[in-house]
């Protein structure tokens, strides 16, 4: 299994589409999560210059499918290179259904989420794009909508500690711990890259 002993900070991040709506923030250290819900970019980017973590892993897409120029529908190459990219075929081959990244209602935080990675990885950042419901499908713990609690004992017994498990805290908290929880396992390179050189990765944790 995972080893969480002595690691360097890890920062993941369950986005949301806008800044005007909270964001999960969860910094992770020795196994140890602390969580935040922030809003605006600015503080994603002090929190994360504050910290200097090893990785970055996000919720959000992160890239287009091949040949697409935009996340919308006005995108010419729309009808021709749909709205999923390679990793999201690979992980529904695998059984885990996940959101297709050009869906309406998933435009805007594509375009957030790839803006707000170049603008760290330009800052010297690794950062990862990372996908809570499937790593929990992988890691078989329960997706919060089985219920937070749930997901927080899942956590604990993988090893993870911090105040979100007793304290009340937001689902988005709870799924960047996740998200961090797979930064971890990249650091171990116990993990598997889905995608392609084009579209870039989708890490998941590889348990062996």
């Amino acid at each position: 299994m995972l080893d969480i002993g002595q690691h360097p900070k890890i920062i993941g991040i369950d986005l949301t589409g806008s800044e005007q709506k909270p964001s999960g923030f969860c910094l992770l250290e020795n196994a140890h999560a602390i969580t935040y819900r922030i809003k605006q970019d600015e503080e994603i980017l002090n929190l994360v210059q504050s910290h200097k973590p090893s990785v970055i892993s996000l919720d959000s897409p992160l890239s287009l499918p091949f040949g697409r120029i935009s996340p919308f529908d006005d995108d010419p190459g729309r009808k021709i290179y749909g709205i999923n990219r390679s990793c999201e075929r690979q992980l529904l081959a695998r059984g885990i259904r996940s959101y297709p990244p050009l869906i309406p209602s998933m435009q805007k935080l594509t375009q957030r989420g790839i803006k707000l990675a170049g603008i760290l990885r330009g800052l010297g950042y690794t950062v990862i794009e990372s996908y809570p419901g499937g790593a929990q499908d992988i890691l078989g713990i329960p997706r919060k909508s089985k219920g937070l609690d749930q997901l927080k004992s899942g956590l604990r017994m993988l090893g993870i500690s911090g105040e979100f498990i007793n304290a009340k805290v937001s689902h988005d908290e709870i799924d960047a711990v996740t998200c961090a929880l797979v930064g971890l396992f990249y650091l171990n390179g116990q993990f598997e890259a889905l995608g392609n050189e084009q579209e870039g990765y989708l890490i998941i944790p590889k348990l062996v």
